[in-house]
C-alpha cells in the first residue's frame, strides 16, 4: 500500500441491493462520493424493490458475504464501516467478528418506510446481540428505536440514554427525527438526536432543520448513516460529524423535493449536489 493510498478516506459499506438505485447500497455509494471519500460496498442481500415499496429480499449466502468482506480487508485500509441490512444471524455473526478493530456505525434496518419487514425475527435478535455491541455508533429511526426500546418512544433523549445504558460500549446514538409526529404532521422543524458519551458522561445535543414537504423521501435513513459515517473517516469528531451529516441530508432533500422519479416516494438526487457545486460545501 502506498503512503497517498494509505490517506485516502476510504469507507465501506455492508448493506442490501435496492434495484431502483435509492437506498442500501447503491444510496451509500452516492453519499460517500458527495462526501468526498472513497467507497467499497459488500452486498449482504437483494431486494426487489422500487419508490413504492418492497416487493421481495433474498440474502447472500454468509459464506459469500465473509468472502466479500475478506477480499475487501486484505487489500483496502477501511477507516469506518456503515452496516445497513444485515438479514438473518448468520450474516450478523460474521460481520460482527470481522469488524471489531474498526470504527462502525450500524443503522438498524428493519423495517422498510412502507411499513415491510426486511430482515427476519432471528435477525433483529442478533443484531440487537451481536452488532450493536460490536458498533461504535447507531442510527435508528423512530420505529427501530421503539424496536431496539421495547416499547413506545415519547422522549428521545430518554430514549438515547436508556440506549447507551443498555449497551456499555457504544459511543453514541443518534435518533432521527424524521419519522416523528412533528415531521408527520408537517410542523416547521424536524429535530435529530445524537446522544453521546464524552469525558465520562453522557450528553444530548439536538440539530433542527426545517421540515420539508415532499415525497421524495426514499433512502434518507441510509444516506444520513453513510454521511455520518464518511465525516467520521475524513477526520472530523463525533459531533462535528453528526451536524455535518444532518446538514448535508437535508440540502439533498431540498435539492430533491421537486423532482419525480418513479410514482412513489421518490430517492434523493445526489447528483443533483454535484451539478450545482454545493458538494464543495464538504471538501
Amino acid at each position: 500500500m502506498s503512503e497517498n493510498a494509505a490517506k485516502i478516506p476510504t469507507v465501506l459499506s455492508i448493506a442490501g441491493s435496492d434495484p431502483s438505485g435509492g437506498a442500501g447500497i447503491q444510496a451509500d455509494l452516492k453519499t460517500f462520493m458527495a462526501v468526498g471519500v472513497y467507497g467499497a460496498a459488500v452486498i449482504t442481500a437483494l431486494t426487489a424493490q422500487n419508490t413504492r415499496g418492497v416487493d421481495g429480499a433474498m440474502a447472500v449466502p454468509a459464506q459469500f458475504v465473509d468472502r466479500q468482506m475478506a477480499s475487501v480487508l486484505a487489500d483496502i485500509r477501511i477507516h469506518a464501516v456503515k452496516l445497513g441490512m444485515l438479514p438473518n444471524r448468520e450474516i450478523c455473526e460474521i460481520i460482527a467478528g470481522r469488524v471489531k478493530d474498526l470504527t462502525v456505525v450500524c443503522d438498524p434496518v428493519m423495517v422498510s418506510t412502507s411499513g415491510h419487514q426486511l430482515i427476519d425475527d432471528a435477525a433483529v435478535k442478533s443484531l440487537m446481540t451481536e452488532m450493536i455491541p460490536a458498533s461504535d455508533f447507531i442510527t435508528p429511526n423512530l420505529a427501530e428505536l421503539e424496536i431496539l426500546c421495547r416499547g413506545p418512544v415519547t422522549d428521545m433523549e430518554a430514549a438515547g440514554r436508556e440506549l447507551l445504558n443498555q449497551y456499555p460500549d457504544l459511543c453514541g446514538a443518534v435518533l432521527k427525527g424524521g419519522h416523528s409526529r412533528q415531521a408527520k404532521e408537517g410542523e416547521g422543524t424536524v429535530t435529530d438526536w445524537f446522544i453521546f458519551r464524552e469525558n465520562n458522561a453522557v450528553r444530548a445535543i439536538t440539530a433542527a432543520h426545517p421540515h420539508i414537504h415532499t415525497r421524495n423521501t426514499h433512502g434518507t435513513g441510509c444516506t444520513f448513516s453513510s454521511a455520518f459515517a464518511a465525516f467520521l473517516a475524513r477526520g472530523k469528531g463525533p459531533e462535528e460529524a453528526f451536524f455535518s451529516a444532518v446538514d448535508l441530508t437535508a440540502n439533498l432533500i431540498s435539492i430533491s423535493a421537486d423532482h419525480a422519479i418513479g410514482g412513489g416516494h421518490g430517492p434523493l438526487l445526489h447528483h443533483k449536489m454535484a451539478s450545482t457545486g454545493r458538494n464543495n460545501h464538504w471538501s
